[in-house]
């Protein structure tokens, strides 16, 4: 970590450096109906390729209470399996339960229950670039009997080509 009392801060030198890369979050937000798996998607873009560092996140743990609305019972019942979209390359190998690896975990979706959430924001350190015109692909499943929400915060950093940036 840079000390800024002990070594000297060269602005131009950083400025150079963000003409080649800088840091960016990529944020997604997906919605799963009961008993279900979609596929939920975010594009890295043309802009350049994207070296994921790390990731936090959260999902919600609603079941059907057998009155046509929903209770938070505080169960995971969301499963991810993270690919690289550009080859279709398995990272996770399987589905994941997601209280593994997202935190703050999970968020209490019905607050009049009392229950707390118990949230950490640990961030789960995982590192693997993306490449440009591709995709962060995040298969979910939800085993609930009732829609639930995942919001995942991928962390990292945005690396130009080098046709863009001169180098």
């Amino acid at each position: 970590m840079l000390n800024p009392y002990h070594q000297a801060i060269d602005i131009k030198a950083i400025l150079a450096i963000q003409n080649h890369q800088y840091q960016e979050t990529l944020y997604l937000e997906q919605q799963i109906d009961a008993a279900t798996q979609v596929d939920a998607a975010i594009q890295v873009t043309s802009l350049g390729h994207f070296m994921l560092l790390s990731m936090t996140g959260s999902y919600t743990t609603r079941v059907d209470d057998g009155e046509q609305a929903a209770t938070d019972n505080g169960i995971n019942q969301i499963f991810i399996q993270l690919l690289d979209g550009s080859n279709q390359r398995p990272l996770f190998n399987d589905y994941v339960a997601a209280n593994l690896f997202l935190s703050p975990g999970r968020i209490q979706s019905i607050p009049a229950l009392g229950n707390a959430s118990n949230q950490l924001f640990l961030e789960y350190p995982f590192i693997y670039t993306f490449p440009m015109n591709g995709q962060i692909l995040c298969r979910i499943r939800n085993t609930a009997d009732w829609t639930n929400t995942v919001k995942i915060m991928f962390k990292g950093i945005r690396i130009f080509a080098s046709n863009r940036s001169g180098g």
